[in-house]
């Protein structure tokens, strides 16, 4: 017989007893709820699922290594991380179908991912069987060869697939850079952002608002590959349709809707939607929703055609373009990346704010002598944050910050500045945040500041201003919040703390 002996044999005979175990089991599932025991012996999945991913590999890497001359002494330990490897296999096979019984994923995936991690369980056992004692028989050895490989190519696929299930079938890809997707004859990437409204007024309530929320918050769990609760989230229809606890919303009552109790729960919480770790809804969305359903969820209604409340008319505008954020909307080119790195060198920090823009921060060294902001001029247009805090920056050395036409944030606390700084700070059209703490700022200064209509959050403790100064300026910034350390001028509580949250 080809594979020799008996133990391969019996290996396969596992095998197809495992595909006949899980034939029975799957029709004891279908036949009724699966008990408590069975699912939390099933959620241990995702912690065996990592040990053979690991065990195989490195056997597969002791195997390859090992057949050099100058390493062959790796490949003593291959039996031994093959055999904990195919252990570990059929440990995740068995809490993985269990975990399965659960529900709410894609059959056609679902099968797919549990027909190749039985592959590899049984694979990885039979190249340890022909690892372990028929290795050196040439004709065998090819056969584990290709057997071990198979493997390798099998938990890849698996694994693939356990990705797709989980997070989606475009979580490997999402984030592939144009060029490599272009290579590899994918189409361009998806924006997968809520786009911004043209006409508020014409723009379509379900489809316009409702929808792309859905789409960008929810719709990776309740998608027809990964069904959780049987809730598809894709459509109008399907959320309609409801799930195995029935539809998510009843129209016309929010406070009746299982969907806005799910969001208002504690995200801690088992129940609560999105689960802990995935984005969550902001604030602003989840009353959008509950707006749209006790309005009665309709699917064709226009805004316009709607009663929309104050408040829900500040979340709307949000989504318009007039009422994207500045850096938002703008785009910059990237900066010279040997500017960057001469600046660095000189030991200012300079990093982007965040993923995907070209929009730098600057923290400047303390140590120095004296700021030099002309040195930063060739990446002025990329600035948007500014730190200058506990520097000996001076009036004087801010005369070149008025080229900082994109900034948006200046910490100028515990510096040695005064009022003449605050006329230059004036010319920021797009200034959202200044601290001025501990320094000599007075009244004369904080009344430069009226010309700063983006402004929205001020820091002037230990300062030379007034109550009258800040009051002053207050009535011509009525949303600024001023935040002084000794009596905060502010309109309300609730545009406080919307300040302090940006």
């Amino acid at each position: 017989m080809l594979w020799g002996g008996g133990a391969l044999a019996e290996v396969v005979a596992h095998g197809v007893a495992i595909e006949s175990a899980v034939a029975v089991a799957l029709q004891s599932a279908a036949a009724g709820s699966p008990s408590d025991l069975v699912l939390f012996i099933g959620r241990f999945h995702p912690l065996l699922v990592h040990l053979p991913i690991g065990f195989l590999l490195l056997a597969f890497l002791l195997e390859l290594f090992g057949r050099f001359e100058r390493y062959k002494d790796l490949g003593n330990a291959v039996s031994f991380s093959l055999f904990l490897g195919g252990l570990s296999a059929v440990g995740a096979a068995g809490t993985g179908y269990l975990l399965s019984m659960d529900g709410g994923y894609g059959e056609g995936v679902l099968s797919i991912h549990m027909w190749l991690g039985i592959a590899v369980a049984l694979l990885s056992l039979a190249a340890f069987v022909l690892r372990q004692w028929y290795y050196e028989n040439p004709k065998l050895k090819k056969v584990y060869t290709g057997v071990l490989a198979a493997m390798v190519l099998c938990l890849v696929s698996a694994g693939h697939y356990g990705g797709s299930l989980t997070h989606g079938s475009d979580y490997l890809v999402q984030y592939m850079p144009e060029p490599l997707r272009s290579f590899a004859g994918l189409p361009p990437k998806e924006d997968r952002g809520i786009p911004k409204i043209e006409n508020l007024d014409s723009a379509r309530v379900f489809q316009d608002v409702i929808h792309p929320i859905l789409d960008t918050r929810c719709v990776s769990c309740h998608n027809p590959e990964k069904k959780k609760g049987e809730l598809l989230l894709t459509t109008y229809e399907n959320m309609m349709e409801g799930g195995e606890s029935g539809p998510p919303l009843k129209a016309g009552s929010a406070d009746s809707s299982d969907l806005v109790h799910r969001l208002l729960l504690p995200e801690a919480d088992d129940d609560h939607m999105p689960p802990e770790g995935k984005m969550q809804l902001t604030g602003d969305q989840v009353d959008l929703i509950t707006w749209w359903i006790d309005q009665g969820a309709p699917m064709d209604l226009t805004i316009s055609e709607m009663q929309v409340p104050e408040d829900i008319s500040e979340a709307l505008n949000k989504l318009t373009v007039e009422g994207t954020s500045f850096l938002a909307k703008t785009e910059v080119p990237k900066a010279d990346t040997s500017v960057i790195n001469n600046l660095k060198s000189q030991g200012i920090k300079i990093s982007p704010i965040a993923q995907e823009t070209n929009f730098l921060q600057v923290k400047y060294p303390s140590t120095e002598d004296s700021v030099n902001l002309q040195k930063l001029t060739p990446i002025s247009e990329q600035i948007t944050w500014l730190d200058l805090a506990n520097t000996k920056v001076s009036d004087q050395g801010l005369s070149h910050l008025a080229e900082f036409t994109n900034l948006t944030r200046l910490n100028l606390e515990q510096t040695s500045i005064a009022d003449s700084a605050m006329a230059i700070v004036s010319s920021l059209e797009h200034l959202e945040y200044l601290n001025a703490y501990q320094t000599d700022v007075s009244d004369e200064g904080l009344q430069q500041l009226q010309k700063n209509k983006s402004l929205t959050a001020l820091y002037i403790w230990q300062t030379n201003v007034t109550d009258e100064g800040v009051n002053k300026l207050q009535e011509k910034l009525t949303e600024l919040y001023i935040d002084t350390g000794w009596g905060q001028a502010t309109v309300d509580s609730t545009t406080t703390k919307d300040q302090q949250s940006r």
